[in-house]
Order: structure tokens, then sequence, then C-alpha cells
């Protein structure tokens, strides 16, 4: 399969994560906390399970470097999962249009990627969709607060990436992905070496039920196989490009919470109104053209 093949599914996996996770964060988790600690323990047993089932190598220094890439969206978790509860899941996505603008900047100093002026305008027509979709007229004309959360989500994001794209001039994708989720455990762990924590954790889990355990396994799942995706891609083509392929993210979850609010509004509802309907198809459309400028 053709690399943008990969690129284009890595974001879709990735948007029903995402309103799985808005589901299971407003609803139920309600904590970073105990929301980390399970699909950290989740993400865990999906890796095992790929390392009985393909060969996962150590390779000093690189796989001491994966699993301390890790940590990084085992810390950019908590940003996350601090603007979804401040904003509807289909607004903070889009603000995943910042990645790409750290990875464009991040891959010329580490990477020596130089990109053409087409790129940069690209990038300041991405960046514009991401502001216009945080503007809320109902606040009295104010941004998002998710904003505040979601720029440094997408910086660890953004150096996670291209950590990845160096790992993998070394290292297989299968092997990349099991160190990183091992790091990001590992991250786990340390929290639940605290007593309160632990005990939080293991009162949430035990009242969440059988049924909404399963609805973590499944988005997990759905994660997983987005990440697989993304390092492939990773693996055939460059940082910026790959990307800029990511942040279709928003495109698809736009879809996703519509037919939810529309016809399962029981598990997903947001604002539909026209007004709000047109902003985000303008903002998309942006997206969409500054991640073709990008590519």
């Amino acid at each position: 399969m053709e690399w943008y093949l990969f690129a284009l599914l890595a974001p879709a996996f990735w948007a029903m994560n995402n309103v799985f996770m808005k589901f299971l964060i407003t609803n139920k988790f309600k904590s970073y906390y105990s929301t980390i600690a399970t699909i950290s323990s989740i993400d865990a047993i999906y890796a095992l399970i790929i390392a009985l089932l393909v060969p996962i190598k150590f390779s000093f220094p690189f796989t001491v470097i994966a699993v301390l890439a890790g940590l990084l969206p085992f810390t950019a978790f908590w940003f996350y999962s601090k603007a979804i509860l401040t904003e509807e899941v289909s607004r903070v996505t889009t603000l995943f249009q910042l990645i790409p603008l750290f990875v464009m900047f991040l891959s010329v100093v580490f990477l020596n990627e130089v990109l053409e002026v087409q790129q940069y305008i690209g990038i300041g027509v991405v960046v514009l969709a991401a502001t216009l979709i945080s503007y809320r007229k109902s606040f009295g004309k104010t941004f998002s607060g998710a904003v505040k959360f979601m720029l440094p989500f997408s910086l660890l994001i953004a150096t996670y990436t291209i950590v990845d794209k160096f790992l993998l001039e070394s290292m297989q994708f299968w092997s990349v992905f099991f160190w990183n989720i091992l790091g990001t455990f590992c991250g786990t762990l340390l929290l639940l070496s605290r007593p309160s924590l632990r005990r939080k954790w293991t009162t949430t889990v035990l009242s969440a039920g059988k049924k909404i355990l399963f609805t973590a396994f499944v988005g997990e799942g759905l994660y997983i196989t987005g990440t697989v995706c993304s390092l492939v891609a990773l693996s055939l083509i460059e940082a910026p490009l790959a990307s800029s392929f990511f942040a279709l993210q928003p495109f698809y979850v736009f879809f996703y919470v519509l037919f939810l609010s529309l016809f399962l509004p029981s598990i997903l509802k947001e604002e539909i109104s026209k007004a709000t309907f047109s902003l985000k198809i303008f903002a998309i459309a942006l997206m969409l053209v500054g991640t073709w400028l990008i590519i």
C-alpha cells in the first residue's frame, strides 16, 4: 500500500477514538489520572499481544529514546483531557491543526527538512482555520478556553512525532510502537505509586462496569490502529508531509459527531445550529486548503 493510504487511515481511527474519549472523560471517568491509568493499561495489553505476534527488537540507545518518548503523549494527554472537558470534541480536535505547524519548524531544526514558500503559506492557512474554529461569539467574543491547553499539547505531540521519525531511521515501526507504549505505561506506574491516586483509580474502575471498560478497550483499539498506521506512514515519508495528513482528523471528527448528534444524541450531543455548522464547514475547508498547500 502507498504511504498516503496509511496517512489517511491514521486520523480516521484517531477521530473515532476522540469521540470515545469525549464520552468516557465527560460522562464516566471525569479525571485525567483515572483516564490515563485506564487507557495506558489497555494500550499495554495491546502492545503485549502485538509483541507475541511480531518480533520486537532491543537496540541501544534507540530503545531507551523510544521509551522516554513514550512519556511525551503521557504528559500531553493531561492537556488534552483538560481541553476536552472545556470544549466540544469537534472544536478541540480542529486545534490539532497546530501540530503540523510545530512539526514543520522542528523538522527544519532537527531533521534538516527545508520547506517551500507555498508550504509556509499553507501553515498560515492552517493556523487561521484552527483560530477560527476556536472563536465563540456566545462567550462575549472570546476564544475557546481549550486553546491554552492545546498549545502545549500540540508542541508535545509534534516533538513526539519528530523523535519517532528519527527512531524509524534505525528501528522497525513495530519496535518503535512497543517501546513507546512501554514508556507511557511506565509513566502510569509512576502515577499509581501514589496511594491516593491508586485508590482513586481502583474505585473508578470498579464502579465503571464491564460495558464502560469494554467501551474503553474498543476505543483504545482504534487509537492503537491509528498509531500503527501513522508509524508506517512516517517510516515511508517525511515528517511534515505525514503530519499534514494526520491533521485531517477534525474532518473525520466533524462527521462522526454530526452523525451521533443527529441519530444517537444520548451518546454524544453537540451544538449543530446553522451558524455553528457553517463555521465548522468553512474552517474545515480552510484546513483542507492549507493542508493541500503544505503537501
